[in-house]
């Protein structure tokens, strides 16, 4: 039996795509997946229309926590955000991600994404300082790279459906348009084989030797 790991970048509260989530857990009732959540979506929590729908919203996600896992990806997902962070800017930013998980009352992971994957040496020591793991880039070669850490290995745009002799695939994705994101390529992702065994990203950390 295959297993796979099923991740999304830029979910949030307010920009989460459940419409789409529940009706392949329609397909897939045993499906899992992980999200790479901001914890501030500066760009829907600034819409007055969208914070109307929070707390509803809100509540209706607490149902699926069951299937979905949070894992922090930013804080409010600028596009440099992590790129320069120091060791103490990155300590405090962990101290604001868990105050905004714990007032939503969200459970979460203690990984870390950085927005476009940008982070240094001193993000990755902070994280492995506190025992977080971090999502790496299976294309970046030269990047600074957590202790224990997550590599997807397939974009849910790609023919993951062909990989031969490969029992772990790990999808990744996203919310937000983009090539790879869950609307483009929803049709693709019903390539899943149906006697899979999901497993959320957490439970295939990786560590360094």
């Amino acid at each position: 039996m295959k297993q796979i790991v099923l991740d999304f970048d830029d979910f949030s509260i307010l920009n989460n795509r459940l419409d789409l989530l529940l009706k392949l857990k329609e397909s897939y009732p045993n499906l899992k997946v992980s999200m790479f959540t901001i914890p501030c979506d500066i760009a829907y929590e600034q819409d007055v229309s969208a914070r109307i729908m929070r707390e509803s919203t809100l509540k209706e996600l607490k149902k699926h926590l069951d299937w979905i896992e949070l894992i922090p990806h930013g804080l409010v997902h600028l596009p440099n955000e992590f790129e320069k962070a120091e060791y103490d800017t990155m300590k405090l930013a962990m101290k604001a991600i868990d105050e905004m998980f714990k007032k939503d009352g969200l459970p979460y992971v203690k990984g870390f994404k950085a927005p476009f994957w940008k982070w240094n040496t001193e993000v990755v020591r902070a994280l492995d300082d506190e025992g977080w793991w971090g999502a790496v880039d299976r294309n970046s070669k030269n990047q600074s790279i957590t202790k224990r850490f997550y590599v997807y290995n397939y974009g849910i745009d790609e023919p993951y459906f062909l990989a031969k002799n490969v029992d772990l695939i790990k999808l990744h994705g996203h919310i937000t348009p983009y090539k790879n994101d869950i609307e483009r390529c929803f049709v693709n992702l019903f390539r899943m084989p149906n006697n899979v065994q999901f497993l959320f990203a957490s439970e295939c950390v990786e560590e360094l030797p």
